[in-house]
């Protein structure tokens, strides 16, 4: 019963991370997308390169992956190779290492589980001071997830 209520709990959290990037990139017609939802959709942890030209999708979301990328430096370079292939911007989701749940949930990530102040300090590294903002979704009163949207157009937000 417990696990039924997490499970669907989980899965509201996630659809308001969809409904969220889905308001990010805005309801213009004909724009690309790449979502990123799985470990083997990314890079190498070495080389940091995906196999995309630069500007070659509109918006780039990446979800609850950048936790599982390593460390911090490496987390940043991920940050920067979805910036080079996002024309418009990117959104990224990860769990929040503060969540009470964070351990249970995701007991193989929690080493890297990111917070607030974590994600800031990634962004304000990024090539050209980009506009940006964090939010969150809830599960069970306390701030599940964080996801963070990237601005390449300083007039976009």
């Amino acid at each position: 019963m417990a696990f039924d209520l997490i499970a669907r709990a989980q899965r509201t959290c996630r659809l308001r991370l969809a409904q969220a990037f889905d308001d990010f990139c805005g309801d213009a017609p004909g724009q690309s997308r790449l979502e990123l939802n799985e470990p083997a959709q990314l890079p190498s942890r070495e080389r940091v390169r995906l196999p995309y030209d630069d500007s070659a999708f509109d918006w780039v979301a990446c979800h609850e992956l950048i936790e599982t990328f390593g460390i911090h430096e490496r987390q940043v370079r991920l940050l920067r190779e979805l910036m080079r292939i996002a024309r418009h911007g990117i959104f990224v989701s990860t769990p929040n290492r503060a969540h009470p749940l964070a351990r249970w949930l995701y007991p193989e990530r929690h080493a890297q589980l990111l917070d607030a102040l974590t994600i800031k300090t990634m962004v304000d590294v990024l090539p050209g001071r980009p506009a940006w903002k964090l939010g969150h979704v809830r599960l069970a009163g306390f701030k599940s997830h964080y996801f963070l949207m990237v601005w390449k157009d300083p007039g976009r937000p």
